[in-house]
């Protein structure tokens, strides 16, 4: 299962929400950074056994394997963190990203053939993005949002060019994600769903991912998502959304 995660201009938050989904994940799952403009997980956070993130392995080793059509184990790319969560690493610049434009297709095609899970983090996408290739091969894709009036206007518009590039199963495939505090949580995903919906695009009910920032400081500080963690409003959060999620592509594995 690939699970990709974005979103539009203004709405931060898709590493986190990567990261995050990615520590709570039931099954064996490799956390991909994607995003074209570089990864942030090295800066934010320690390789287990303690010290900075290795420069090596990253995604550049899974693109050169791509091209030469020999891409091995995802796992001989990526390296862990002291969350626990295996992470291959994104590029370091915007010409390192500029320099693997033309061969995320190739990428996309290498995991989406591979018997573990993936979770990947976009970053912010628009549609001549070249990532886009993950999301014709993502089975869910999550488009992190904020409750505010220019966040959910330019969510929208994101969510109708997935609608109009995944196609029908747009209304299963594509969700927004709201981050926001965990007491607005209803009536967030409510104002989502109501300002999306009235464009007529058909996608998925909002789901919420809460405000959480100490939490998040302990996962990319190297907690792992359990015990005290796990009892936070973020990790509890974001284990529903990814039981659900799993739940899903179960129930879709069975009907194929």
């Amino acid at each position: 299962m690939i699970v990709a995660v974005c979103s539009a201009k203004g709405s931060p938050g898709v590493t986190s929400t990567a990261l995050t989904l990615a520590a709570v994940w039931s099954r064996p799952v490799v956390l991909l950074e994607a995003d074209p403009t570089g990864g942030d997980l090295a800066l934010r956070c320690r390789a287990h056994g303690g010290g900075p993130v290795a420069e090596a392995p990253n995604v550049l080793g899974l693109a050169a394997a791509a091209r030469s059509s020999q891409p091995g184990s995802l796992s001989q790319y990526a390296q862990l963190l002291a969350s626990g969560v295996p992470v291959i690493q994104g590029v370091t610049s915007l010409a390192q990203g500029r320099g693997l434009a033309g061969l995320w297709a190739s990428i996309a095609q290498v995991c989406r053939g591979v018997d573990i899970d993936i979770v990947v983090d976009l970053g912010r996408l628009d549609s001549a993005a070249p990532v886009m290739a993950m999301v014709t091969v993502a089975d869910r894709v999550l488009v992190a949002c904020t409750a505010s009036l220019e966040s959910v206007l330019h969510t929208r518009e994101l969510v109708a060019e997935l609608a109009s590039i995944v196609g029908p199963s747009a209304r299963k495939q594509v969700m927004p994600l709201v981050i926001g505090p965990a007491k607005h949580a209803r009536a967030d995903r409510v104002d989502v769903d109501e300002v999306i919906t009235a464009q007529g695009a058909p996608v998925a009910p909002a789901v919420h991912l809460p405000l959480d920032h100490p939490a998040l400081v302990r996962l990319e500080g190297g907690e792992k998502a359990e015990a005290r963690l796990s009892r936070t409003l973020l990790i509890r959060a974001a284990r529903a959304i990814a039981e659900g999620l799993v739940a899903d592509a179960l129930v879709e594995e069975v009907r194929a």
